[in-house]
């Protein structure tokens, strides 16, 4: 017996070498331009993943994508480097305009970047990605096919696609206006939907900057854009709004975030939309104050999916009707709906906060204490705690973001 047991510790210490052997032929050691050199050399690309230490799904892409067999025999023909984007990596980050983990950027030898994946991917999905990116099928790629051709529909979309996760809706939005002529119209659907997004995008960009410049007392300057979504913001600062109170300040500022959302739900034709484009709309009308008409969209998008909604997306869309205020009982059908297909801490709370908020008092407080002795860490304790505020018989006081924009002063003026 003993024999054998020494046997498999060898087996396995052996296992763990050819591991370990396995992970260091996959990762560069070099800097940047080492690995750019690298590339020319071997006629390849550089693949970047930036991640950070704290970072949950950069640890879940290295134990599950990174590990496959298969995963590392592709990245071995790239060179494949891994970057602590808030270390070492911090002028590299900013250089590629990351601020989320994991990053994936793909360049070519050059140091153009040619494509980028955003966030966790599971090995068969990541591996198709890397595939595709190195027959030449990338964002780089469609860019320049868009240069050659402006009225190409399949460029154009992935275009946007990659601009938008680059943080670059202004560019997106020039080359949608540059379609549009190209296709004298004929595309019109396609990019009201593409124009949509890249506009949402830009106001959530210049709102969130308004917000962080107000919080901090406007202590720099702030150019706003004249244009679709961001108007109101722009007539707002050009009239002086720091020189208001900061009460006043708060209040003009949540107005004109919901004035230049109004103008941005004009644009969507929503006859012919998708289920995902309705959430997508309905999600930025409820993020932008405009409850009814987030409700408006909510509903049918519940009606219309039918049994094929999914228990995450009712209990999503009850949440949301809860916290606006909006068709309750309309809501706790839903909610319920969402309970009976997957009864989890998550649809036993939104279920319970709603029929507490509607007189249901006793039901609420159980579901609420259920919650909490199926949920683990902090959700159980927030859980433990809302079950306590319903039998005080407290008000939950739960609002919408919205409510609360453009949160509080750090310093007076």
């Amino acid at each position: 017996m003993k024999r054998v047991s020494s046997w498999l510790a060898v087996l396995a210490t052996l296992v763990v070498a050819s591991c370990q052997l396995e992970t260091s032929k996959t990762w560069f050691k070099g800097g940047f331009e080492a690995a750019l050199a690298e590339a020319d050399s071997r006629d390849t690309q550089v693949m970047i993943e930036f991640y950070a230490d704290w970072c949950n799904w950069c640890r879940r892409l290295e134990a599950d994508t990174f590990s496959a067999p298969e995963v590392r025999r592709e990245l071995q023909a790239l060179v494949s480097m891994k970057v602590n984007a808030e270390k070492e990596g911090v002028l590299l980050a900013r250089r590629f305009d990351v601020d989320t983990y994991p990053t994936i950027v793909f360049l070519d030898p050059d140091g153009n970047e040619m494509e980028r994946i955003l966030g966790y991917l599971p090995p068969d999905k990541f591996l198709r990605r890397v595939q595709r990116i190195r027959t030449g099928d990338t964002f780089l790629a469609c860019l320049r096919q868009l240069e050659e051709d402006p009225g190409n529909a399949e460029a154009i979309k992935r275009s946007v696609s990659g601009l938008l996760e680059r943080s670059d809706p202004e560019g997106a939005i020039s080359r949608i206006e540059a379609f549009h002529q190209a296709t004298d119209g004929e595309e019109l659907e396609l990019c009201r939907r593409l124009m949509f997004a890249s506009r949402v995008e830009l106001h959530g960009r210049v709102y969130q900057r308004a917000a962080k410049l107000y919080r901090r007392g406007w202590d720099r300057g702030f150019e706003v854009p004249d244009t679709a979504g961001t108007e109101a913001l722009y007539a707002l600062v050009s009239d002086g709004l720091s020189s208001l109170p900061v009460g006043e300040q708060a209040d003009l500022l949540r107005e004109a975030r919901f004035e230049d959302a109004g103008a941005l739900l004009e644009i969507p034709n929503l006859e012919s939309a998708s289920a995902d484009d309705f959430l997508n709309v309905a999600g930025f009308a409820f993020s932008n104050g405009h409850f009814d008409r987030a409700a408006e969209l909510y509903l049918h998008w519940v009606e219309s999916e039918g049994d094929s909604a999914t228990p995450g997306h009712l209990n999503d869309v009850a949440w949301r009707l809860y916290l606006s205020g909006t068709e309750l009982e309309k809501s706790i059908e839903i909610a319920q709906r969402s309970f009976l297909a997957k009864a989890d801490p998550e649809t036993a709370d939104t279920l319970a906060r709603l029929l507490y908020v509607t007189g249901s008092v006793e039901e609420a407080i159980a579901l609420e204490h259920r919650a909490a002795e199926e949920a683990e860490g902090p959700r159980g304790e927030n859980y433990v705690a809302v079950a306590s505020r319903m039998e005080a018989g407290e008000a939950l006081d739960d609002r919408p973001s919205f409510n609360s924009y453009p949160g509080k002063r750090r310093r007076a003026l």
